[in-house]
């Protein structure tokens, strides 16, 4: 062969290496963002369930202390007495929520338009507060402050992680509030 004819083999060859590895290269690059895409469905099923034992875990938290604890039955029964009571009443109170199940259970849309915006913004608050949020604004922090069950620790409101009740509850009181052109 002559030495033109071995250069061009050469030079095919390797064009035909480089292209192969190419080809394994995307392969690659494709067979991980389609695990991508399937860990992340598996990371937001994952997010849902943990959202799910979240509730659980505080229903049944809730439930040990209401057991084991005088004072939570002193709790249990002003929650009981709370249905009595107005809205106004309880935010003003020393103890009790508007709505005591926010966090283990959706909220019914009409008992929410029933109240007043003061009232809605308050249950709002109130679902916060008993994550411990401190607030800055005097009247919130006057009227959570004489609350029994409530205890100011985080600074932040985004450093609360509200169950899937939560989310789903405040979101359709504010989207009430917003309806009363209140926000």
């Amino acid at each position: 062969m002559r030495r033109e004819e071995k250069q061009l083999i050469t030079g095919l060859s390797a064009a035909i290496i480089l292209v192969a590895v190419l080809l394994v290269y995307c392969l690659i690059v494709e067979n991980r963002s389609s695990a991508g895409e399937q860990s992340a469905v598996v990371y937001e099923d994952q997010e849902q369930e943990e959202d799910k034992e979240i509730a659980q875990n505080d229903s049944s938290d809730e439930k040990k202390d209401s057991e084991t604890s005088e004072e939570s039955s002193v709790a249990d029964s002003s929650e009981d007495a709370d249905d009595d009571k107005t809205p106004a009443q309880i935010m003003d109170a020393d103890d009790g929520y508007i709505f005591p199940d926010v966090g283990s259970a959706y909220l019914d849309e009409e008992d929410i338009k029933a109240l007043t915006t003061e009232e809605i913004q308050y249950a709002i608050n109130e679902v916060y507060a008993r994550h411990g949020l401190k607030f800055t604004k005097q009247s919130n922090k006057e009227r959570f402050e004489k609350k029994k069950w409530y205890t100011g620790t985080v600074d932040d409101q985004d450093d609360i992680k509200l169950n899937q009740y939560e989310k789903k509850n405040v979101d359709l009181m504010a989207d009430i509030l917003e309806q009363k052109g209140a926000r």
